[in-house]
């Protein structure tokens, strides 16, 4: 496809406008102020009035937890998780987990998301409805058990994350059969959190986690009750201490939340190269607090953006978390350039790539790979474009998308689905919601 005459968002975050911007297969190959030859049978995308913007990596979320949106509301995580999540999810087939995934893609692809980091269950059947959407996600069970004797190997959860591995690096979900290098779909090693595992689980998971060469995606700090009820359990350290004795962060880590984390826990991030991610909806809606995102910058701590699931959010929007985070962090520091714009789009898109260990993804440079939106600028809450990164970040809708393109190809165009039946998606999710509610 070549995009004719349009502003771009470019490499460092900054708006270019007049752009020729061509991609071919998975990759952008040209970018330039000069229009190239078209070549025979390229679709031209006419960029007058348009911007291209890196798609979003929303890299904490929890898919299939559509089923559950606005089951629950009300409550603090704790009572929230064990009163109505665990049951309902307790009932759930893998059927449902792929209704409720693909409800979740539509929602994700129509909001600007090309790829996402999950953590939940039945994850083979989760990859299989993922690759179909034509998304990109790293995968994990969020493994847990309260058994001191439990071993690893013995767990569902645990196979489950090897097969899925398997199947990547064999080339199932594309890529470079072998290595698995390229795939859409990947495995992560999932650990559900510290609350919900003890310290025999959590080294096995570390040790296996690089064995395996996989990255691991945890709870971590989301609030105030878990991280001190860990100082009471390990002797006064922190989650993060905790897990960085146990080995978690030998290992690419994602870290959900982190709305509570200590100067230490934060040294200790940065020095092994975790990422925290800032899940701001969730945070406030569950009322877990609000993470400090300017403290963690400045002090060099790698931070990326996730929506958290539907039944916490209750939306999987990227647009929303982008502008939340950036209003929060002006506001809670009073200062209004706490985190710049071109900050905050660069966690939704080149950062979570980063954390997904994605390196030629999340931005718009050549020889990267062409997840790219276009938003139509003729709207009046997006006139004067005088900003184009500001518009973006404070301005903009999910509803101005009009363009999803994820490796290359096209997933949504003007309100339409091109891999997904929307009317089957949503029929055969309220089938299953409808189904589990009879059960209860």
């Amino acid at each position: 496809m070549l995009f004719k005459d349009i502003t771009i968002i470019d490499g460092s975050f900054t708006a270019q406008k007049h752009r020729y911007v061509r991609t071919e297969g998975a990759y952008i190959t040209y970018i330039g102020t000069e229009a190239p030859e078209e070549l025979p049978g390229e679709e031209i995308c006419d960029g007058r009035n348009k911007a291209l913007v890196p798609a979003f990596y929303n890299v904490h979320c929890h898919v299939p937890m559509t089923l559950l949106r606005g089951y629950g509301e009300g409550l603090p995580l704790q009572r929230w998780l064990n009163e109505r999540i665990f049951p309902f999810e307790a009932k759930l087939t893998p059927q449902d987990i792929v209704n409720g995934t693909l409800l979740g893609a539509l929602e994700l692809v129509a909001a600007g998301s090309a790829s996402i980091s999950d953590m939940y269950f039945s994850i083979n059947e989760m990859a299989e409805a993922l690759d179909r959407a034509g998304m990109k996600a790293n995968i994990c069970h969020g493994i847990s058990s309260f058994d001191p004797e439990q071993k690893l190997a013995d767990l569902p959860g645990y196979r489950d994350t090897l097969r899925l591995a398997r199947d990547v690096k064999a080339g199932v979900y594309g890529g470079k059969a072998g290595t698995g290098e390229g795939s859409r779909i990947r495995a992560d090693m999932g650990l559900h959190a510290e609350y919900t595992s003890t310290e025999g689980l959590v080294r096995q998971i570390a040790e296996a986690a690089a064995e395996e060469k996989l990255a691991i995606h945890v709870h971590i700090s989301e609030t105030e009750t878990e991280h001190e009820a860990c100082r009471e359990r390990h002797g006064g350290r922190t989650p993060i201490r905790y897990m960085a004795d146990c080995g978690i962060l030998d290992v690419p880590m994602q870290a959900a939340h982190c709305v509570w984390l200590t100067d230490e826990d934060t040294a200790i991030m940065r020095e092994h190269g975790a990422v925290a991610v800032h899940n701001p909806s969730s945070n406030l809606k569950l009322g877990s607090g609000i993470a400090p995102v300017r403290d963690y910058l400045s002090k060099g701590l790698r931070v990326a953006l996730g929506t958290d699931g539907a039944s916490s959010n209750n939306n999987l929007n990227m647009m929303e978390e982008i502008h939340m985070a950036a209003m929060l962090a002006r506001g809670v520091t009073r200062d209004a350039n706490a985190v710049s714009a071109a900050d905050i789009l660069r966690m939704a898109t080149l950062e979570g790539a980063k954390a997904q260990g994605r390196p030629d993804c999340g931005r718009i440079e050549p020889g990267c790979r062409a997840d790219l939106l276009v938003f139509d600028l003729d709207r009046p809450h997006l006139q004067p474009d005088y900003d184009t990164v500001a518009n973006v970040v404070f301005a903009a809708q999910s509803s101005d998308i009009v363009l999803n393109m994820i490796d290359g190809r096209v997933v949504y165009r003007n309100g339409e689905y091109l891999t997904l039946d929307k009317e089957r998606v949503i029929f055969d999710a309220n089938q299953s919601f409808r189904r589990i509610l009879s059960e209860l």
